[in-house]
């Protein structure tokens, strides 16, 4: 993570919009009563630069990144046994910045990387957890803040 890439980009960068791009939930098992919870973490970032016109009839230069995440929970309570998938989900969020200024494509690199998921992070965190909520499945652990 460089610190000065991610200031230089954070300066000539305005927050537009979260939006929630894509999802989906996928239960495998029936039964989640008393099992010992496993999980992996899915994270991808892609970005693209454009133009787009904004509600003065102005064009304006954007930033546009989407984060990918999910996460698969098995069920590790037998030891001997290969791991059951239980519940898988996914979410694509779109997050669009306005370009203020001209930034450095690999400060714009850096920046997605760190601050865009972070920007997103808590939006995750309740999708998972309203997500298992609605399906009584047992909540994986979702951290507060993703770290590098």
């Amino acid at each position: 993570m460089d610190k000065e890439l991610i200031a230089q980009a954070s300066e000539n960068l305005k927050l537009l919009d979260i939006v929630l791009f894509e999802s989906s939930f996928k239960q495998f098992a029936n039964s989640h009563d008393q099992v010992q919870l496993g999980q992996q973490n899915k994270l991808a970032i892609r970005a693209e630069i454009g133009e787009a016109v904004n509600n003065k009839n102005s064009a304006v230069d954007f930033f546009r990144v989407f984060v990918d995440l999910g996460i698969r929970v098995n069920d590790l309570s037998n030891p001997d046994a290969e791991p059951q998938l239980l519940y898988q989900i996914e979410a694509t969020f779109r997050i669009d910045y306005e370009l203020t200024n001209n930034v450095d494509e690999k400060a714009l690199t850096e920046f997605a990387h760190f601050n865009a998921v972070n920007n997103i992070w808590p939006f995750w965190r309740q999708f998972v957890f309203s997500t298992t909520n609605q399906a009584h499945l047992p909540c994986p652990e979702i951290p507060l803040t993703k770290t590098p």
